[in-house]
This record gives C-alpha cells, structure tokens and sequence, in this order.
C-alpha cells in the first residue's frame, strides 16, 4: 500500500512537471517564425506532373516522384545534379521551385536567368534578362519572356534579341504593368497569346492624376517623392490595352469606346489568339460589357453580354475557355447573389450555370480531361472551404467532406491533392478519387505548438438583430480559469475582400494572438457584414454607409462578450489596421462607451480621401453620397472620445495616406481632445520585418498600460 502511494506521488509530480516544462510563445516567435518552427510539416515542392498519375515532391534536396497506386517513391533528380548541369554563374543555392512543362521538362528561375531544363537529355537551357527587369512574365509555350524596365515594355527572346515596345520618356505614362490600382482582380499588365506569339498589355496615362507627396526622410535634406493618387470624386488615369505582334513587331491599340475614366477588366486571349476579350467597366462600377475586339486591326467585334447591378459590379475573374473549344468559355458572376460560374458561347449566349449553391466559388482549381470543372467554394456560411465539381451540364458533386478549409489541385484523371485543415487539425494531405474516396494519404502532421503554452481557438455564430448569420472566434489562456476576470482585446478588420474567422488550424487567427492570450487576454474576433466570401447581400449591405452595419454587428459581438461572467466589461480593447483601423476609430469615437482602448494602424479617417477604384465602388464619389461621406469621416465625432487612443501609422503609406491621421489629429487638436500617436519612419501601409516586432510590442505595452488604470 505505502509502494502503490509513493507511485501515485511521483505519477502526479511527473505529470505537473511535465506541464510545467511547456515553453511560453515569445513575442519575436509569433511574428517572425510563424512560417518555419511554428507551422505545420508540409510537402516542399509538392505537384502533379503532367499527362501522368504521378507527382513530385523534394526531400534532402533530391525531386522525387511516386505515383497515386504507387508505395514507393523515385528519385527524378538531385540538386547536385541539377547544379552540375548548368553554367557556374548559374549555380543554385538551393533546390529551386519548379513548373514542369510537360512529364519530361520543368523550369524555374534564377536570378535574372529562366531556365529549362530536359531529364531526358539531362540538359539544361536559359534565357536570361535585364537585372532592372520587373513584372517578368514567362510564356509556357514560346519561353520567351516579357517585362518592364521604368515605366517601359521588353520582350526577350528564347533565340536571341530584345523586343522594346514602348519608349516612352514621360513617367506619368506607364505600359506592362497592373491598373487601376490593383482592384478588380488586376495583378499584373501582360497577358501572352496562348501560342506565345504576341502579347496583350497595359498603358497607363497618369498625367492627369494629381501627384501626392511622400516624404524621404533616410536623407539629411528630406526629399519629396510624389505618386499618382486618384481621390474618390476626382480625376481618374486612362487605360487603353495594346497587342504587340512578334512576327510583325507591330502594335495595335484596342479600340475601346466609352468614357476615357472606365476600366478595363478581365483581359482574355481567345484560344486561336485572333481575338481580345475585355470587361468594359464603367467608372459608376454599375454597368459591366464583356466585349470582343479583333486582335489583329483592334475593331470592336460584338458584346456578348452585359451586368448590371444597383450597388456595383466587380468583375474579378478572366474568361475560363474550355479546353480545347474556342467557343465556349465559363464566367463568374453574383448575379444571383452568390458568385457562381456560367458557362457561354462566343456568340454571348447563356448556355448552362454550371455550379449552384448558397456559397461563393473562392477559386477556380482546373479541368480534368473529361472537362469536368473542379473548384473551391466557402461554405457552411464562409466558416469552411470545400472541393467541388462539376461538368459542363450542371451535374455537381463535393469531392471532400470533412468539416474545415480544403485546398486542392487536380490531374488529368480526376484525382484530387487536397490539403486540410480545421481548427484543431494542423494538416493532412490526401488524394481523393472523383467519387470522394481517399486513394492513397501522404501526411498527417501533428501539432508544431505541442511544446507551448497554448489554447485551441472556439469558433462562434451569433445572429444580428436582422437575423444574420456571423461568425466569430474567441482565443482565451491556456490556464483559463471561469472563475476569473479577463481583460479582452476586440481585433477587427470588418471591410471587404478580407474574411477573419475561418475553420482552418488555429481559426486563422494571427500567432501574436495567441502569444497575448498567454499574457491573461482573451482575443475576440468578428467577421460583420461587409467582409467577403458571404454572398452579394452580405458584402454590399454596406454600400454608400460605410461604418454603419458593421458597427452594428461588431456590437452584437460586444453584447455576447458582456453575457459572459469571465469578460471584465470594464477592460475591453480594440485593435485594427487599415480598414480595421477605420472600425476601430469609428467604435471608439460613435460609441464612445463602449471600449477602454482603442489602437487603430494605417486607419481610414475620411473617405474622400481614398483612393478612386475602391473607394467610389462603396461610397460613390463624395459628389453622389455627400451625406454618406459625412457620416463616415471619423474626425466629426472627435469630441465624443472617452477612451485612450492610439493612432499608429506608416510614414511613407502609399495606400492609406498619411494625411489620414493627420486629419483627426489635427481636429483632436482644435477640439482640445487627447489622441495618441505613432510613426513608422520608412515603412509603407503595413510594417513588416523585424521592425513589426517593435510594431507588435507597442500595441502590447499601449493595452497594458491603459487597460491598468
């Protein structure tokens, strides 16, 4: 009996020392090392090679491959070897990433070199370009490579030569490079021709938009740096879209009619490469025209069809050709309500809507060879991201079934690589057949945090007083005790095309979140209406009154926080940046009693003082909605302040200008109001880098400091 006591002793002290030897997350872990020591094992480098049932994946810097029957896995080729083969001012570092071609050839870049390589031959060869070069853009099929230098387009051949298209020595005329401000979908400003033989692209005319000053300050004499900033109700740059031919080495203009301030969205190649397909959008962002244009003389060919919508349309995705048919193409669109895929003709006939369900497609994945479409689509009210497909006559079937956020990529066969996650699963990664059956599993990792102090995350879903869905997540300590008192953060971002709150490994929160809910926090998250992937009727309920029903809807996430007797009401904080620096400006300011603290980053204050393409989408111009714009703009509520503030921003801030802050700051001046306020010397809209670890400590000192009084 005393043997079995002294047993059951040591059983308990092991186990509290156990418990005692987890490791606390430090600050500098949670923001630099979230991608590394803290994620979850992956595959490197894992991808279907073409034509085949077979992938490929790095280990110890050796490509192998194995295949969906197969056990065993082949080694394709090794670093060593891969290095051996190229020139010695081509040498690699490390395994690069690669695209495969096709079943025997792959490429990758290196420095200023794309280089091809053949495991047949075990050769290698390259094309190498300006070390100025930008917005490099590789055709597949011809290898040759475009880009620019300044605010001018290249083109650099496979067999020798360099093509210059434009020449242009005024800087506020810009070609080959993303328009309109990176929205609608526009990342970059090249589109090659299926074949490879000529090239679509941008020109930009800037010189009407009114330069905005940035201020240099890493020299003695500061030096001003202007940009082109369009502000919502003023003047807009001019987009025309060019075809550079290289055969001919000519150019033709696009003959686009319409107002010179409209957009031109969703460039696409017909597949013939005769024809040039763009969404002619009007700067109202209500009225979308799919034309098509002949690419050789320019000429305006037919539309094919037309959207209209009362709030806005905002056409974020090319035309989706069937492969191998020039005539029929798929296009998404909320039209009804949920963004879905259509599938036309080049006639601009409506054939067949191809997906339905109450869920917006997220991502388009690809065609097998049967033309089946597979996608990606955000259900279970945008909490979860499953695979689907479909074929061309609407038959649709969800390919994984497990609760939480799926990511996929498909063969020729059908089979699926998915890679999943929840929250409280860090990942697996299987093959599913077509029919949904795991073919073959490739891993099951397991948790990167085991050795830290740390609590999984609870997803929640409250309703609004209109009775709409939101969904919401909560972090607490891992030594949470109910008995107790906690003081909470509240981070929010709560604009469109963002989705906090997801069902995906630690709820998609951030890792610094988790580090200060080991510091006695509890972190509260709300995705409102307004946020994305939740239907037209959800994003847009905010159209012309930005700041209303998201407000709303952060308070019925407040109104939860205060059921909860573990929630010290008195002690609650709000953080956010960018749109969420607006929301947290706006809480504190028009519902002054609400938050303790109020730490707001990069925050819309007024705007009419945002930029065009985004700004006009959701307010209109300041000349249509005036009322609304006045309701918004932060600084008229100045005065109601109670809490403490704190303002930080990014010194050279190229998307939410500084003037923003200094806006409220000097309106809290006049009106004899304390606002804090904090500057990133050299840093842009976000701080990133080792100087975000300093970020991250202010807001941490700023909370516990004024949450203590």
């Amino acid at each position: 009996m005393r043997t079995l006591k002294i047993t059951f002793v040591f059983f308990i002290l092991s186990s509290l020392t156990l418990f005692a030897q987890k490791k606390e997350l430090t600050l500098k872990q949670s923001i630099l090392n979230v991608r590394k020591e803290l994620a979850p094992v992956k595959i490197n480098a894992l991808q279907w090679i073409p034509n085949s049932d077979s992938y490929c994946f790095t280990e110890d810097d050796i490509l192998y491959r194995s295949s969906v029957s197969g056990k065993e896995k082949e080694e394709i080729i090794s670093f060593e070897k891969l290095n051996n083969s190229l020139s010695s001012e081509n040498n690699l570092k490390r395994f690069p990433n690669i695209t495969w071609l096709n079943k025997d050839e792959f490429y990758f870049r290196n420095r200023n070199s794309y280089m091809k390589y053949n495991l047949v031959s075990n050769k290698s060869k390259s094309i190498d370009f300006d070390k100025k070069a930008t917005n490099i853009d590789l055709n597949n099929t011809s290898f040759n490579i475009a880009y620019t230098i300044d605010n001018n387009l290249f083109i650099k051949r496979l067999n020798g030569g360099t093509d210059q298209i434009s020449n242009e020595s005024n800087k506020g005329i810009v070609y080959g490079q993303a328009v309109h401000r990176f929205e609608f979908g526009i990342t970059k400003g090249i589109f090659w021709s299926e074949k490879g033989d000529k090239i679509a692209f941008y020109r930009m005319d800037e010189t009407m938009v009114t330069d905005y000053p940035l201020v240099d300050m890493t020299t003695r004499i500061a030096k001003v740096n202007n940009i082109k900033y369009p502000m919502a109700g003023m003047k807009s740059h001019h987009v025309t879209l060019g075809v550079y031919d290289l055969k001919t080495k000519k150019t033709t203009y696009i003959k686009t009619e319409g107002a010179k301030e409209q957009y031109l969205t969703a460039v696409t190649w017909s597949l013939d490469g005769k024809s040039v397909f763009i969404g002619v959008l009007n700067r109202d962002q209500d009225h979308l025209k799919m034309n098509q244009y002949n690419a050789e003389t320019g000429d305006f060919i037919k539309t094919l069809f037309e959207e209209k919508d009362a709030q806005y349309v905002e056409p974020e995705d090319s035309l989706i050709f069937i492969p191998g048919d020039n005539n029929k193409f798929l296009w998404f669109s909320n039209r009804d309500n949920f963004k879905q895929l259509y599938l036309y003709d080049t006639n601009g006939k409506l054939i067949k809507k191809v997906s339905n369900g109450d869920w917006d497609i997220t991502s388009f994945i690809g065609f097998d060879k049967k033309n089946h479409i597979y996608f990606q689509a955000a259900s279970n009210y945008g909490l979860e991201r499953q695979i689907f497909k479909t074929d061309l006559k609407g038959k649709q079937t969800q390919i994984t079934k497990n609760k939480g956020t799926h990511a996929a990529s498909v063969n020729q066969n059908g089979y699926v690589i998915d890679e999943f996650s929840n929250a409280n699963t860090p990942k697996e990664i299987n093959i599913f057949n077509s029919k949904s059956a795991i073919k073959k599993e490739l891993l099951k990792a397991g948790d990167p945090l085991k050795e830290y102090s740390y609590s999984r995350p609870e997803l929640i879903r409250l309703k609004n007083k209109e009775g709409v869905t939101l969904n919401a997540r909560m972090i607490k300590p891992s030594n949470f005790d109910q008995s107790k008192k906690y003081p909470v953060l509240v981070y929010v971002y709560g604009g469109s095309h963002a989705q906090m709150v997801r069902d995906k490994w630690l709820g998609g929160a951030s890792m610094w979140m988790y580090f200060l809910a080991e510091k006695g926090y509890i972190i509260f998250t709300l995705d409102n209406r307004g946020s994305h992937n939740r239907s037209s009727d959800f994003e847009q309920a905010t159209h012309r009154n930005l700041g209303d029903k998201e407000l709303e809807d952060q308070l019925v996430g407040v109104d939860y926080l205060k059921t909860l007797p573990y929630v010290n009401t008195a002690k609650m904080a709000i953080h956010g940046w960018s749109y969420g620096g607006f929301m947290t400006t706006s809480m504190m300011l028009r519902h002054p009693d609400v938050f303790k603290v109020g730490i707001a980053g990069g925050p819309v204050i007024d705007w009419s003082y945002y930029e065009i393409m985004y700004g006009e989408r959701y307010m209109d111009t300041p000349q249509q909605n005036p009322e609304g714009y006045k309701k918004a703009n932060v600084t008229n509520y100045v005065e109601n302040l109670k809490g403490n503030l704190l303002i930080i921003h990014g010194q050279i801030d190229d998307v939410v200008v500084p003037q923003h802050s200094m806006q409220l700051l000097k309106e809290s001046v006049d009106k004899e109001i304390q606002i804090d306020f904090f500057t990133y010397p050299g840093h842009p809209h976000n701080v990133r880098g080792k100087d975000r670890v300093h970020l991250m400590q202010k807001v941490f000192d700023y909370l516990d400091e004024k949450l203590a009084d």
